[in-house]
């Protein structure tokens, strides 16, 4: 494994991913936001991150970390600790999307789900793809 500087580190791997892995994976919350300056509403995008829909996205994003971390032939300690971590990952956003999506579904507890809890996690998670993914990236540039 080589020493990672500024000047060493894969932009241009890094761009690809951000542009064409991130960047489009986040298209639907665009058009979602737009749908709501077209309409003159403030709902249609509020309503996807309380959805949770954000979830999906991070959690459709580290399948790609996964499985660069999965095709490294000569793996490291960190590789596996990082596989695991990504496992981690995917389970707990999964389990977190399921138990919201039940919530929101179920009559008796549509008002459990505390004010922001969804949106705050919306953040943590993207940011932590932006992590995972990049690292992912780095790790497998050739």
């Amino acid at each position: 494994m080589r020493t990672l500087t500024l000047s060493t580190l894969p932009w241009k791997g890094l761009l690809v991913w951000g542009i064409f892995g991130f960047a489009f994976a986040m298209i639907p919350l665009v058009f979602a936001l737009t749908g709501d300056d077209l309409s003159k509403t403030a709902r249609g995008f509020k309503e996807a991150i309380e959805r949770g829909d954000v979830f999906l996205i991070c959690v459709a994003l580290v399948g790609d970390s996964l499985g660069r971390y999965v095709m490294i032939r000569k793996k490291t300690i960190w590789d596996i600790l990082s596989v695991g971590f990504v496992i981690a990952y995917i389970v707990m956003v999964s389990f977190e999307f399921g138990v919201i999506s039940t919530m929101l579904h179920s009559e008796a507890t549509k008002a459990v789900i505390p004010d922001g809890l969804v949106q705050r996690h919306s953040w943590y998670y993207g940011i932590a793809v932006w992590i995972l993914g990049s690292a992912a990236v780095i790790r497998t540039a050739d």
